[in-house]
């Protein structure tokens, strides 16, 4: 049977990064794993600063050294499976929604590359650009886009849409983008998951969050409606089906000619301009 020689430097080194990665995670409420797949090196380090700078901490380890740090704990020794791409194990105080959250708000806009495909349709909005009379015309037409010339300026003429949602974009169009300085796509830096020290929650039920306000109030507002529609009194709705009987039962009493507390000031109001125009009459 193989023995690891654990008085290799090397070893030593990987020995000693995962007993601080480990006293580390014990220090923090919150142990997030972070996919370093397309994600540029500048937004990283921008994102590894500023968790940092809040009393966090951000470790970029190899595989071996990840796998061990995750199996030091029963429940997350589950994902050891997702370290087999490049990955960052974060620490922070921070709830994992808002260390969710934080990588959402700081995104960055990249150019298009050919094979792109367009997530919503790329709009190149009407206006000038800074760009003299010359071949620019020619790519910015074959890249879809509705140009003209005016007092020496390339002038979008209107609105032109470069690519459709779903359309891999060719190098025509891609030229003509960067051409103007448009970049359509986003990046952002994608959590695999944040774990609070009892329970793992993946990146998909994070951002179902974001969602959940908005929906619990068109809920509200929809059952509100239907309650109205029925009437059928509730504690949320009392005020306003009372407001509306009032309205209801004043119009008829006034459709009618019938006195009550609530429209006698208008029914003589309006005998009043009935009499008026007898006697001018």
């Amino acid at each position: 049977m193989y023995k690891i020689d654990t008085n290799k430097k090397e070893v030593k080194k990987k020995i000693e990064q995962v007993e601080r990665a480990v006293a580390s995670m014990k220090k923090y409420k919150t142990v997030a794993l972070l996919d370093l797949r397309k994600l540029p090196d500048s937004l990283f380090q921008s994102l590894r600063r500023r968790i940092r700078q809040d009393g966090g901490e951000v470790l970029v380890l190899k595989k071996p050294v990840v796998s061990r740090v995750l199996n030091a704990n029963k429940k997350l020794a589950a994902k050891v499976g997702e370290c087999n791409k490049p990955v960052a194990l974060i620490y922070t105080n921070k709830s994992p929604y808002e260390i969710n959250s934080f990588f959402k708000q700081n995104k960055k806009n990249r150019a298009a590359k050919v094979g792109d495909v367009a997530i919503v349709d790329i709009i190149v909005p009407e206006g000038e650009t800074d760009l003299p009379a010359g071949p620019a015309l020619s790519e910015l037409k074959a890249g879809g886009l509705s140009v003209q010339i005016k007092a020496g300026k390339i002038v979008v003429a209107k609105d032109s849409i470069v690519a459709k949602a779903g359309e891999k974009l060719v190098m025509a169009k891609v030229k003509a983008l960067q051409t103007v300085g448009v970049t359509p796509f986003e990046i952002m830096a994608s959590m695999i998951f944040g774990f609070d020290g009892e329970y793992i929650y993946s990146k998909e039920v994070l951002d179902v969050a974001d969602s959940v306000n908005e929906d619990l109030s068109a809920s509200l507002s929809q059952a509100l409606n239907v309650s109205l529609n029925v009437g059928y009194p509730t504690g949320q709705n009392i005020e306003l089906l009372l407001g509306q009987a009032i309205r209801q039962s004043v119009n008829l009493s006034l459709n009618s000619g019938t006195y009550s507390s609530s429209s006698i000031e208008q029914l003589l109001t309006f005998a009043m301009r009935q009499g008026t125009a007898l006697t001018g009459l």
